[in-house]
């Protein structure tokens, strides 16, 4: 649980960083903070898909 809690700040810092660096018309910036969301995104549901097969496979 400790490692979705740590992606989903992750998560949550990426998208006000984006949210910043567009107000102020950091473009490049902002598109790598977007990026960090994704991939955060794509670990966190990896994440997830891992733990669903272990369920899959108890029951």
């Amino acid at each position: 649980m400790n490692e979705q809690n740590y992606l989903r700040k992750k998560m949550v810092q990426a998208l006000q960083t984006e949210r910043i660096m567009l107000a102020e018309g950091r473009l490049l910036e902002a598109l790598d903070a977007r990026y960090e969301y994704r991939r955060s995104r794509q670990q966190l549901l990896q994440l997830w898909g891992d733990r669903r097969d272990v369920m899959q496979e108890a029951m």
